[in-house]
């Protein structure tokens, strides 16, 4: 399964599942590689279980039968609030910012392959694609002019990214003035091959468990100590519609673990 530091909480959000469920389970880092190859070893059954966002391409292969998915939503829908990284030198440069309209009027920057790219088009606000950014290595397209910002979820930004791109690119600060909010979750996958059942059925089961226990939000909010509590209430949210599904794509039983920020 996947192991970047950003993930913690949701890998062991998985093994306390799988524990609550009575599975042992032996696990060993995913290969890195693109969503398309991350998919392929998927669906191929290569990858037994990963954790990624909701796409379509990957809801299609749930159609057809080659990809499962536990729709947990492993960050509390935090991963749709975007706040956008910048340069220091320009770091209000969103301070007059009210409306998707007002954010048409800069560039962002996103991860090739990534379907936010998808969403922020399809709201009017020009895009382009950075193909390394994980170290902050966006900051020299952004000195470059060749964007302006560039967004990454709420909860992992402050649980990990600005701290590690700050220590390679200390010219890179975060907006304090927006954020950006659309329904975007990521969730459990797992192969649909006859050796992932027992897997499949153990973590439906177990997640159950830990949601009506409470200790789903116990590790969650072991781990997300450190958000700001000013970043949930002193900023503009700009709400612009994910064109791929909105938050019915979460059952039922798992929608009161959302979190939902109040815009101004």
């Amino acid at each position: 399964m996947q192991n970047e530091p950003h993930l913690r909480h949701a890998r062991e959000l998985v093994l306390a599942a799988l524990d609550a469920a009575g599975m042992k389970a032996d696990f060993r880092d995913a290969p890195i590689g693109n969503e398309r190859r991350n998919m392929f070893m998927m669906s191929e059954g290569q990858t037994h279980l990963d954790m990624m966002p909701a796409t379509p391409e990957r809801l299609k292969l749930v159609a057809e039968g080659r990809l499962r998915m536990i729709p947990i939503p492993l960050d509390r829908g935090m991963l749709g609030y975007r706040v956008n990284f910048v340069l220091r030198s320009q770091q209000d440069k969103l301070a007059h910012v009210r409306t998707a309209a007002d954010l048409a009027a800069f560039t962002i920057g996103q991860n090739v392959g990534w379907m936010d790219t998808a969403i922020y088009r399809a709201a009017g606000i020009p895009t382009k694609d950075v193909k390394d950014w994980a170290n902050g290595e966006f900051a020299q397209p952004m000195e470059a002019g060749y964007i302006d910002l560039f967004p990454l979820g709420l909860e992992e930004t402050f649980g990990y990214f600005l701290n590690h791109v700050q220590e390679r690119y200390p010219q890179l600060t975060v907006d304090a003035h927006i954020l950006v909010h659309y329904p975007w979750f990521r969730f459990v996958w797992v192969s649909p091959k006859a050796d992932a059942d027992a897997l499949y059925e153990a973590l439906q089961r177990g997640f159950d468990i830990l949601v009506a226990n409470g200790r789903f939000l116990e590790i969650w909010n072991s781990h997300n100590r450190r958000l700001p509590a000013h970043e949930f209430v002193r900023r503009t949210v700009i709400e612009i519609p994910n064109p791929f599904y909105d938050h019915h794509l979460v059952p039922l039983r798992y929608r009161p673990l959302l979190i939902r920020l109040g815009a101004k």
